[in-house]
């Protein structure tokens, strides 16, 4: 194992902020994980367990403590079970490509989606009409306290909208490994109306149902791969909010907009489109502040246009949520996870 001092973040975040960490270590197994520990617990150090950096804004004063970088790696199947065990610190998308290769349907829409395995399980990445919680049966971690394995189940995970027991509890665990149980020979899930409209009247295959989720997500800026133009961002900067039928009520005498910025919840709730919300408070795609904006693709997602720092980002994130507050009175959440210090 070997721990680095003073250790820039840049290339390891994809807003590619120029932060640093006091130390930095790569583990590729969970008993260096655990030698990890051991080290910043000798030195009193706090701990950031950093995997793709695809949902996070890190500090202009970088992180005082050890970073881990996760890339603990297995990916292996029991076909017969539907079952794929997964490191966590596998590529998401190749988790997602291998699911498709082996015909096993449940995570196909979440095709190029950004990150780690174990960031995916962390945040519940959801995308289209499937989450990743939805196929969760087993995750491993360490507790970061004293090193101890821990085993959650489902319900253990408290899985919710882009959330989970891991995300409710930062700086407790890291994720070593999880198991999926998908469904052998399905077809695929097509709910999304981008997708409905391009299948009309067919029956795709996993590949095909893949092959346009990522294109869907490119023509929005959304993915990170090779082939694609890409954006400085961390995608979905804010969470669709959910508001009651009265609250949603005022939103449709405010927004006239006969477009699907909505969608009916369980209990009388109803989720809306955060991008419309943006829109209507005046911070269209394509929007500049300085060194900041939002993507020209799309609404959500704030990017670092020229070397911008974290501050500048997050001030443009606190303009947005002033602006919607003030004319729907609806207090936007951040998906994107902050990390260090900030003012």
């Amino acid at each position: 194992m070997h721990i680095l001092e003073n250790y820039s973040l840049k290339t390891l975040n994809t807003f590619e902020i120029d932060a640093q960490a006091r130390y930095f270590v790569e583990v590729q197994t969970a008993q260096m994980a655990c030698e990890a520990l051991d080290f910043a617990l000798q030195e009193n150090l706090s701990i950031f367990v950093l995997g793709g950096g695809s949902n996070i804004l890190l500090s202009d004063a970088g992180f005082d403590g050890l970073v881990i970088q996760n890339k603990i790696k297995d990916l292996r199947l029991k076909i017969q079970d539907g079952i794929i065990k997964v490191g966590a610190g596998e590529n998401w998308d190749d988790v997602a490509a291998l699911a498709v290769e082996s015909n096993l349907q449940g995570i196909e829409c979440l095709s190029g989606v950004p990150g780690t395995a174990g960031g995916a399980v962390v945040q519940n990445i959801g995308a289209y009409g499937q989450t990743v919680g939805d196929r969760v049966v087993k995750v491993e971690g360490l507790r970061i306290k004293d090193g101890k394995k821990e085993v959650f189940d489902a319900a253990a995970c408290e899985f919710e909208y882009r959330s989970s027991h891991f995300k409710k509890n930062p700086g407790k665990f890291i994720v070593t490994s999880l198991e999926l149980e998908l469904n052998s020979g399905a077809a695929p899930f097509i709910a999304y109306q981008d997708l409905q409209r391009r299948f009309e009247g067919q029956k795709p295959t996993l590949a095909e149902a893949r092959k346009a989720v990522i294109e869907i997500r490119a023509s929005k800026g959304y993915v990170i791969m090779p082939g694609y133009e890409c954006y400085k961002t961390a995608g979905s900067f804010f969470k669709n909010p959910v508001v009651s039928r009265e609250k949603f009520q005022d939103l449709r005498f405010k927004i006239k907009d006969v477009d699907n910025w909505f969608w009916e919840m369980p209990g009388s709730r109803v989720k809306v489109a955060a991008a419309k919300l943006l829109q209507e408070a005046g911070f269209p795609k394509g929007y500049q502040a300085g060194r900041v904006g939002i993507s020209p693709k799309h609404s959500l997602s704030l990017v670092n246009l020229d070397e911008a720092k974290a501050s500048e980002v997050r001030a443009l994130a606190d303009m947005i949520k002033t602006n919607v507050f003030g004319k729907f009175g609806i207090n936007l959440k951040e998906e994107v996870l902050f990390v260090g210090e900030f003012d």
